[in-house]
């Protein structure tokens, strides 16, 4: 099977064998230095690293003998430690030199044959969902709920009139009911996915019972996802909204700390080509930087580097809870048991040793970047809205500043809004109402904005956006614009009683040289001064002179 890399693999693997002789010089004067002083530690670490080049690049061109000639260098590296070396340590390191450089001269050119899927999908238009439920009480429930969080409900009494509506056009999702029928309910999503394009829904399967046999059947029919009664409606619309963001999800960020020049090419060419950002940092000591700048989806790590262990670089992360949930994928030549009980002793993920398949590494990354993403959205979303929590709300913010000082010319501007009243809902109205309508304000947050904008739940009944390259001007009307669609809305307590819900808002425009927490407190003020005059309006916040540094309430 070919990959779309091929043409790039054959380039990278002329170029590797072109280099690969400067390198095998280099190993020699190594090699001389030794010969002087077989203590040389310095010297030690570049032939073992020299090796390590050779070993974890060789099959990746079609060269599994330079490969094995690599791990027999390590091997013999590894045996003299830090020293010293004698005279019978350099006469088999010059062995194996020798053989590389014979096998590197006798290499062809044939082709590098390799296989993968892509990881990330196309676009979808905003999500459909059809929702397959007998009980008509349950099914309203569902499909009110479902409205409320912005998606496109349709609804069916049964698998029977669902299957009718199937031949018009395929929903993004479907949610069938399976605790009455559960033949029919299956039959039904194995109808679906006869179809042609009926790989793409994504399908939940409800059900009265929750075992492993239940969900094992319900995957095997071909269901995403299995839930049973009496349904969580916040867990579902949390794991229905990642399913079907993962197609339409930005590019993957992959960060490789690789030393290897060769090593970061094949890397690259591999995982742009299915889609991937790929970024690659051959000193360690400026991995926290390009994490704070990168903001990777999963980090490759060598073990092999310079001055340090990718071992230890591993447990440094995983000290830092910002990187606790960050997948980290740790390369190695070594395939030994002993190599795979520190990876996962250091805290990586998964352990793959090198030269690594294309079409392994992008099944590892594939899955350990979509189970991370998920992950991540469970420590980042607020469990009632689905919307940012306050502390990912304040991580976002620091990266629209870090933009804006690398170019004062940006716009950024930070919306802090809150329902008016709303402790009134709540006592009139029940607690579970009241918390309808802050789903049903951060539905509305979801389905107007930008996919781009930032959106968050700032604590309470506060909420906060974040929106770049719009003026003040512009930000204030399309909040306005917000504003009077959600007073519009009438909303319903359990008891059937009808009432409205208007909300304030305080926009402020981030200043150059602005911190954060200044540039909160000043739309916090705007806000403030909305509700003086009355509430139910949008007040934009006065340039500010300099670089303010006033606190604001759980930004310091």
């Amino acid at each position: 099977m070919t990959g779309p890399w091929d043409d790039e693999l054959a380039e990278l693997r002329t170029r590797f064998l072109r280099e690969a002789r400067g390198r095998l010089d280099d190993l020699d004067r190594v090699l001389e230095f030794l010969a002087r002083d077989g203590a040389d530690t310095r010297a030690l670490q570049d032939l073992h690293r020299g090796f390590h080049g050779f070993s974890g690049s060789g099959t990746t061109y079609g060269l599994p003998v330079v490969t094995a000639l690599g791990l027999e260098g390590e091997k013999r590296c590894a045996a003299v430690g830090s020293g010293p070396a004698v005279a019978s340590d350099l006469t088999s390191w010059r062995e194996v030199v020798v053989a590389l450089r014979r096998e590197i001269d006798s290499a062809g050119t044939g082709p590098v044959v390799a296989a993968a899927e892509p990881v990330r999908g196309v676009e979808r238009p905003l999500p459909s969902v059809l929702v397959v439920q007998e009980d008509a009480a349950e099914r309203e429930g569902l499909v009110r709920a479902l409205g409320q969080e912005s998606f496109a409900v349709r609804a069916a009494a049964g698998p029977e009139a669902a299957a009718a509506s199937l031949g018009a056009r395929l929903p993004d999702a479907l949610i069938v009911d399976a605790a009455g029928d559960q033949a029919a309910a299956f039959a039904l999503v194995e109808r679906l996915r006869a179809q042609p394009g009926g790989d793409k829904p994504v399908v939940l399967v409800i059900a009265r019972h929750g075992g492993v046999l239940d969900r094992v059947e319900a995957i095997h029919c071909g269901a995403d996802g299995h839930f049973t009664k009496p349904i969580d409606v916040n867990a579902l619309v949390r794991r229905l909204r990642f399913l079907l963001d993962r197609e339409s999800a930005e590019a993957p960020r992959i960060l490789s700390v690789e030393d290897d020049r060769q090593q970061a090419a094949f890397l690259r060419t591999v995982l742009t080509s299915a889609g991937c950002e790929f970024r690659a940092v051959d000193d360690p000591a400026r991995l926290e930087s390009e994490l704070a700048a990168f903001r990777p989806d999963l980090v490759l790590m060598d073990v092999l580097l310079p001055g340090v262990s990718g071992y230890d670089l591993v447990r440094s992360l995983r000290q830092d809870e910002r990187h606790a949930t960050l997948p980290v994928i740790i390369l190695t030549t070594q395939g030994e048991l002993d190599a795979r009980i520190e990876a996962a002793r250091a805290g990586g993920d998964e352990h793959l040793v090198k030269p690594v398949s294309p079409g392994l590494l992008l099944a590892t990354v594939a899955a350990r970047v979509e189970r991370g993403r998920f992950l991540r959205l469970l420590v980042e979303r607020d469990g009632l809205t689905g919307l940012l929590t306050h502390t990912a709300l304040l991580e976002r913010a620091r990266v629209v500043l870090t933009k804006k000082r690398r170019d004062p010319s940006r716009h950024a501007i930070w919306v802090m809004i809150d329902l008016d009243r709303f402790k009134a809902v709540n006592d009139d109205h029940g607690h579970p109402t009241g918390d309808q309508v802050l789903v049903r304000l951060a539905g509305l947050l979801r389905a107007r904005l930008r996919q781009a904008d930032v959106v968050g739940r700032y604590g309470g009944e506060e909420f906060a956006v974040v929106l770049e390259d719009l003026t003040a001007e512009d930000a204030a009307r399309l909040v306005e614009r917000l504003r009077a669609d959600f007073a519009a809305i009438e909303h319903r307590s359990r008891e059937g009683a009808a009432f409205r819900v208007s909300f304030s808002a305080g926009l402020a425009a981030l200043q150059d040289g602005e911190s954060v927490s200044a540039w909160v407190h000043a739309a916090d003020r705007a806000l403030y001064a909305a509700k003086e005059a009355g509430r139910n309006r949008v007040v934009v916040a006065p340039p500010r002179a300099g670089a303010a540094t006033a606190p604001s309430r759980g930004t310091a």
